[in-house]
């Protein structure tokens, strides 16, 4: 009887724990504006200085913004007009990564350093961005070697690959990344996306995505509810299109950013 009563009140008390585990997540999820940042610091001109706006959203949610002075650092210090634009986003408490390209996992690693070299001695940012990132397991090593030039430096702290796609689990687990953008594409091709199983075994500060081509505010939020369900903290989804005549979908905020940034702040409110 006394293995019994001992039996009942055991098991009661793991069902109670489970229970306050299940009521209180162990980690809330702060989702973060992941934005490529690729228009110009036109400070001097109000009406198309998106910087400005990006900086007042800082105040609402997360901010990372990935800048890029010429497809890089442009092997110099940032000009005045850069600089002014930094200071403005640096003050706002946005958090700043470096435009590198890797060409796949093929460009020279020694070119590759140099320019995180460059921005890490002039531009006074957080971490680097690789664009152009291989997404399988055979360049593990090359972006390996990166993870870990960059995680050798004081200043910076963030590594995050810009596969756009499935990518190999290898590049988290090694590490050779924090953080993987899994999904760059059009609107209609968000729904459709199947992400891989093993995104619910890591972090949502693990993924990103960058969903282009979305039409109005009303399918903004729709994408942004299916990022949170598929594990996934980092975003930034523009009505921008490769298919405008400048053919970039990143030089522009879209129509609805404050919308976006409205709703973004409202579930994390609730987190």
């Amino acid at each position: 009887m006394y293995r019994l009563a001992k039996f009942i009140a055991t098991a009661l008390l793991t069902a109670s724990l489970i229970a306050c585990v299940m009521k209180f997540p162990v980690e809330a999820t702060q989702l973060q504006i992941f934005i490529p940042l690729y228009s110009y610091p036109t400070w001097y001109d109000p009406d198309t200085y998106s910087w400005t706006r990006v900086a007042k959203a800082a105040s609402q949610v997360p901010i990372t913004a990935v800048i890029n002075p010429n497809n890089g650092p442009d092997s110099s210090p940032p000009n005045k007009d850069y600089a002014r634009g930094l200071d403005d986003l640096r003050k706002a408490g946005v958090s700043l990564l470096g435009y590198v390209f890797t060409s796949y996992g093929k460009r020279n690693l020694a070119e590759v350093k140099s320019e995180i070299d460059l921005y890490d001695k002039y531009y006074d940012i957080d971490g680097i961005f690789f664009d152009e990132a291989a997404s399988s397991a055979d360049k593990l090593d090359y972006y390996q070697e990166l993870y870990n030039y960059i995680k050798a430096k004081p200043n910076l702290n963030q590594v995050v690959l810009n596969q756009g796609t499935q990518t190999d689990e290898g590049y988290l687990t090694r590490p050779a990344a924090d953080t993987i953008v899994i999904f760059e594409n059009y609107s209609k091709a968000w729904e459709k996306y199947q992400p891989q199983p093993y995104l619910k075994r890591h972090g949502a500060k693990h993924f990103s995505c960058l969903i282009h081509t979305v039409p109005d505010a009303a399918t903004m939020k729709k994408y942004i509810d299916i990022a949170v369900a598929r594990n996934i903290q980092y975003l930034y989804i523009t009505d921008d299109s490769p298919d405008d005549r400048d053919r970039d979908p990143w030089n522009r905020l879209p129509s609805y950013w404050q919308e976006e940034v409205n709703y973004i702040q409202s579930i994390n409110q609730k987190v």
